[in-house]
Parts: structure tokens; sequence; C-alpha cells
């Protein structure tokens, strides 16, 4: 018969492996809380999920504007349509505290009519000191196209970190790249394109992968000027996120760009347009 401390030890090996065998992924996580969300939001009202779920400095986007979602929708009223999402591509930085989800949305007047809007959300998600994560941005845009039922999310965890890389640093190439387009055009975007790019434009369903990417670029219109206005850098200095304003045709609407560190390169991985 074992001694009694090997019989303890020996199972508390067994526990460790099965501990750090079955913990979850941080991007597992991130999408996990993603899909609570939009499940609580379309059983519930899409003011409590967006209460449930925002940070405290989270933000909305309404007609041009930055808003404090928190206080948005505790202004908002308690009934509402109903809003179903999944995401359908995630990213999430090497230290696991931000990371973004995008894919489709519907809205329904009530689960059994048929629906009324569709479009695709963004969201930044970062992770607090209790390791949950919390909704940052959510912004979206709209489309008549059908989809498909999200099938399979594509992932991408970042795996290097960057010691040296700063918010100073991304807010000074989102300057440079806002003045470029307002210069010589949105192709001005295509050297910095990450191979995975998602755009959601306007009244488009998804664009994704550089090449379809390219040639909606040059139809955009060049008449547009940017405005970074915020942003934020993962721990790992690999993922980084910036919103602004865009001014055209006298309107102005919202952006949302993320980046992703390419080896020593920021490449962009999403762009959303309102």
């Amino acid at each position: 018969m074992k001694p009694l401390r090997h019989l303890t030890l020996a199972n508390l090996l067994m526990g460790l492996v099965f501990v750090t065998a079955h913990a979850q992924k941080p991007i597992q996580k991130l999408i996990d809380t993603e899909k609570q969300f939009a499940a609580f939001t379309s059983t519930h009202s899409i003011k409590e999920g967006f209460l449930m779920f925002l940070d405290s400095i989270g933000v909305v986007f309404n007609r041009g504007k930055v808003l404090n979602g928190i206080d948005f929708y505790q202004k908002a009223p308690a009934k509402s349509p109903v809003l179903f999402w999944e995401p359908s591509f995630s990213v999430i930085s090497a230290s696991g505290d931000l990371g973004l989800n995008t894919g489709p949305y519907t809205v329904r007047a009530t689960p059994k009519d048929s629906v009324i809007a569709r479009g695709n959300f963004s969201s930044i998600w970062k992770k607090n000191n209790a390791g949950e994560f919390k909704l940052l941005i959510d912004l979206g845009n709209s489309y008549t196209e059908t989809h498909a039922p999200v099938s399979t999310i594509n992932e991408i965890t970042l795996q290097q970190s960057f010691a040296n890389a700063n918010y100073d640093e991304i807010m000074t190439l989102e300057e440079a790249i806002n003045q470029a387009i307002a210069t010589k055009g949105w192709r001005s975007l295509s050297p910095y394109l990450h191979p995975s790019a998602h755009f959601n434009l306007p009244a488009k369903s998804p664009v994704i992968t550089q090449k379809r990417v390219f040639e909606e670029l040059s139809e955009l219109s060049n008449q547009a000027t940017l405005k970074a206005l915020n942003g934020g850098i993962s721990k790992a200095g690999d993922f980084a996120y910036v919103y602004g304003s865009i001014t055209h045709s006298a309107k102005t609407t919202s952006y949302l760009r993320v980046w992703i560190k390419d080896k020593n390169d920021w490449k962009l991985i999403l762009l959303t347009l309102d």
C-alpha cells in the first residue's frame, strides 16, 4: 500500500493536469461572453443587455456622437425590438486583456416576426480586475442582404508581446493615415491591410480578405475628413483600437479601426464605418 502522502501528491498532480487541460482559453472566454450578451439581450431587452455587459467607460455611437454607454442605455425605453447577433470573427491580444468580435445581427419586432433590419456589429472587450470581459466599444453598420447563420468562428490569438509599443504610437499612425485619406483617398490604407482584414461598410455585407478590401477601397468616397478621438492598447502592445469621426457631404458619422502587430508593423484587421 502506498503511503498516504504519495496518494495525496499523485491526486494533486492529476488535479493540476485536469485543470490545465480544461482551463478556458482567453479567446473562448471572449467569444462565450459575446454569446451570453446576445442570448441575455434577446430574451430580456436591449436596455437590460447593454447595462449588464457594458464597462463603466464603454461607449456607443449615435448619429456621429460618442456617448457613454451606461448613460445612454439608462435613458433608453424599457421595451425594445428583439436584437440578436453572433460572432463570426474574433481576435484577442497575447496578454488576453483586449479583444474584438464582429459578426451579423438581426432585429425583429417580436421573436416570431420577420427580420426588419440586419447588419454587422463590431465590439471591443476589455478584461477587468475580476477577470471578466466588459464591453468597451459597440459600433454597427446596416445592410439589406440576408446572411446565413454562423457555422464557424474564425479566430486569431496573438502570440507576441511588444514592450516598446504604446498608445501614442498608434495615435500618431492614425493621424498620419487620416491625413493621407483626406488628400489621397481611402486606398492609402492599402499598405497596412492584414491578410485577414474585415471591413464593415455602410449598406454593404462584410468585406473580407485583402483582394476584396482593395476593390472596396477604390469605391469609397475620397471626400472625407477623419478625426481620431480615442482608443486603447493591450498590455502586450500587440492589439490597439481607435474610434473617431468621419465628416463627408456635411454629414458626420463614426469609425472604428482595430490594429494588430505583425512582426514589428501595425496591420489593420478591422474597419467599421456606421
